[in-house]
């Protein structure tokens, strides 16, 4: 079968329902004994999936470019750093469809271990303004509880 075929529309009768869809695979499903309105209903749930399957490809190929694009960009970036004969390391951390992706490149140390730190991965997190949240609820409640004290 040509590739002109495997991509041609499903096959009719006359009536205009169609009695094959031409899969994936390159082989035909045949769904003449099917009731022409089933037809219809079948056909439709059979573009559907055909366009979501379309769509999700197209956010794969988005989201793999997006990534080769950001690792060009650190590449270079660290490239240009290493030459001008200064210390880097460059770390990136990437969840996407296609999975998750960690990077570190550089001159230095840290990056030579090739190990992210758990802050780098999203693995701890910075506790810092709940702190400073708890600090001035406290002192709030504090003032509450002495200005009600007074009257």
């Amino acid at each position: 079968m040509s590739d002109q075929d495997r991509n041609a529309p499903p096959t009719s009768a006359p009536t205009g329902a169609p009695t094959s869809i031409a899969l994936a695979t390159g082989q035909t499903l045949d769904v003449s004994f099917i009731p022409e309105a089933q037809r219809h209903a079948l056909m439709a749930e059979y573009m559907r999936g055909t366009i979501d399957i379309a769509r999700k490809a197209n956010e794969l190929h988005v989201d793999v470019v997006t990534l080769r694009n950001t690792l060009g960009a650190l590449v270079e970036t660290t490239r240009q750093v290493s030459q001008d004969g200064n210390s880097v390391t460059v770390t990136h951390t990437q969840t996407t469809a296609v999975g998750r992706t960690e990077v570190i490149m550089g001159n230095t140390e840290t990056a030579g271990k090739g190990k992210l730190t758990r802050s780098q991965t999203g693995g701890e997190t910075n506790w810092t303004p709940y702190y400073i949240f708890a600090a001035i609820a406290a002192v709030v409640l504090i003032l509450i509880a002495i200005v009600s004290h007074g009257h």
